[in-house]
């Protein structure tokens, strides 16, 4: 009878001993798996990638329209403003983004770890003057109010290298700095007397006929960069592989756009909420007012912006571009 109670005995210890450790050994691995998550080194989360609604992000949508079914596809987060996305990109609430130029060279200044991989698309851009106020001119600028998108912006770059070149003085202007999606209406309700910014907002107070495009960037400034795709460096490191392959499959969907304009203005209109009407206008009105073709980015054109940047006292020194611009994806 002691001989068995001890068997049972010894048995049951060995099966709380299995089971304790069977216990501890899941624990553990849950722990890591949690610990992975919040570091995202889970290979099975998807990439976050911000845009806002604007042609030089088109890229954004139709890349994730054409990569939907497959096992690269990834999550969008669209903003409305620069400084919602300049909020997540220091607070690293997104992987990806597509923002524009002197923004990415002012948050590497600013010591937040992102590369330059490729640009958002070239020309795109346009200076609109309302159509009630008489201006037809640059030069009838003069004292007025005139919406930018950002201080850090190659559009108000753009509009002071302009003004200049017309002889405006530039300190006579009040310049405001409105999101894109809100200048036509401003410009409609006579808010502002002029702006300068990305399409389609330049195309939509073009087409209600409340605006007069005043200058195109591709006649003024041909080969204009508006906005940039940048990658923060650790996700980079950690996920290279798939961020690489994202990047090129963005550089694919620039090329399809070239060739499939209207298709392109329909997932466009869907991702902005904006009307097909307006998407397809600026995609094909004239067919060169937007270009996707030569996107790669150039030290040299990176470091031109720097210096205008310098120009304007939005850096106290040139930065160099080729520090700033990562080409390991191609």
């Amino acid at each position: 009878m002691q001989s068995l109670l001890c068997k049972k005995t010894g048995t049951g210890l060995k099966i709380a001993i299995f089971a304790l450790g069977w216990l501890v050994l899941i624990t553990v691995l849950h722990a890591w798996r949690s610990a992975s998550n919040v570091t995202g080194n889970n290979e099975d989360t998807a990439l976050k990638v911000g845009f806002l609604p604007i042609t030089c992000h088109l890229l954004c949508p139709v890349t994730q329209k054409r990569l939907r079914n497959s096992d690269m596809a990834f999550d969008t987060v669209k903003f409305s403003s620069w400084p919602d996305m300049i909020d997540a990109v220091r607070g690293k609430e997104i992987d990806i983004a597509f923002i524009l130029a002197p923004l990415a060279i002012t948050l590497r200044e600013q010591s937040v770890p992102v590369k330059i991989v490729l640009l958002g698309h070239r020309d795109g851009t346009a200076l609109v003057a309302g159509k009630s106020t008489g201006i037809r001119d640059i030069s009838q600028l003069e004292g007025r109010k005139v919406g930018i998108p950002i201080r850090f912006s190659t559009q108000n770059l753009e509009l002071l290298k302009l003004c200049k070149a017309n002889n405006v003085h530039t300190d006579t202007l009040e310049i405001l700095e409105i999101p894109p999606p809100d200048m036509p209406s401003a410009l409609g309700s006579g808010g502002i007397d002029a702006y300068i910014v990305g399409e389609p907002y330049a195309a939509q107070a073009e087409l209600a006929g409340t605006g007069i495009v005043l200058a195109q960037m591709k006649d003024v400034a041909p080969g204009f960069i508006s906005s940039v795709v940048i990658v923060h460096e650790d996700i980079m490191k950690r996920h290279g592989k798939r961020v690489r392959a994202l990047i090129r499959e963005f550089e694919k969907s620039a090329a399809w756009i070239e060739g499939h304009r209207l298709e392109a203005a329909d997932i466009g209109a869907a991702a902005y909420g904006l009307p097909k009407k307006l998407i397809e206008y600026v995609l094909t009105s004239p067919a060169d007012r937007v270009s996707y073709r030569n996107i790669i980015p150039d030290a040299k054109e990176i470091d031109a912006i720097c210096k205008s940047m310098v120009r304007f006292r939005l850096l106290p020194h040139t930065p160099s571009g080729s520090e700033m611009i990562d080409l390991s994806w191609r």
